[in-house]
């Protein structure tokens, strides 16, 4: 049985955050309250290439950042910026990964601790091909049981569940009440408890059926699955 802490307690205000790397992503920051308790509460941080841009445009004024990737998408005075403070910009020439994945790649080489929890932000937005990637990154990074990577978009917090059984403690004040259980890439025999339409050994696939627009009915869910699944929940940035 793998336990789950509730992921979007570090968005709470008064709550004392988990130590996780924090990396951001090409997408406009929409939420800057609860983007900066992220980046504030952050131990490492990254930035991928155009999410240079995106930084800059609502928080020049800080200057911890790591840009990874191609750069092919900084604009040229934001790097110029950054560089004058002094601040790190890492290049990597590699077509066949995405600057996302550039960033965790760095991050492996620099974290004194193994498994560290990723929050990368703001995800699932924009290009369908970078969402896909994104999740993709998800099933990649699966095997490192020390380490959970959490997709942080305007609405949901989405994460990977491997197979097996699973409780996920969640603080509705600040998750749910909408989930989905995604069965991306392989089918899935899936049974739950905790959830207003609860699964019974349920084959779900593409093509067939998935459970979207759930509901979390409890504070514990307990979601059992032969094959990897993405689990989303919706969270609520305004606290």
């Amino acid at each position: 049985m793998i336990t789950h802490w509730c992921p979007s307690s570090i968005l709470a205000k008064d709550e004392k955050p988990k130590k996780f790397c924090l990396i951001v992503l090409n997408q406009p920051i929409n939420h800057v309250d609860a983007f900066h308790r992220l980046w504030t509460n952050a131990s490492l941080k990254f930035v991928a290439d155009g999410g240079s841009n995106r930084l800059y445009d609502v928080f020049k004024h800080d200057q911890q950042l790591l840009s990874q990737g191609d750069l092919d998408s900084i604009r040229p005075e934001v790097r110029a910026y950054y560089e004058s403070k002094n601040v790190k910009i890492t290049k990597i020439n590699d077509q066949d990964s995405t600057d996302f994945m550039k960033c965790v790649a760095l991050l492996k080489e620099k974290e004194k601790e193994s498994g560290q929890t990723v929050f990368a932000t703001p995800a699932l937005g924009g290009r369908f091909d970078q969402t896909i990637a994104s999740i993709n990154l998800l099933y990649m990074l699966k095997n490192e049981i020390e380490r959970r990577v959490i997709l942080v978009s305007d609405e949901n917090l989405t994460m990977l569940l491997d197979k097996g059984a699973h409780q996920i403690h969640c603080q509705l004040d600040l998750e749910g009440p909408t989930c989905g259980i995604m069965p991306i890439g392989f089918p899935a025999i899936i049974s739950t408890k905790g959830l207003k339409w609860n699964l019974d050994n349920v084959k779900c696939e593409f093509g067939g059926m998935v459970s979207t627009s759930n509901h979390v009915d409890d504070e514990l869910v307990e979601i059992v699955t032969d094959s990897p699944i993405i689990w989303t929940i919706e969270i609520n940035l305004k606290q």
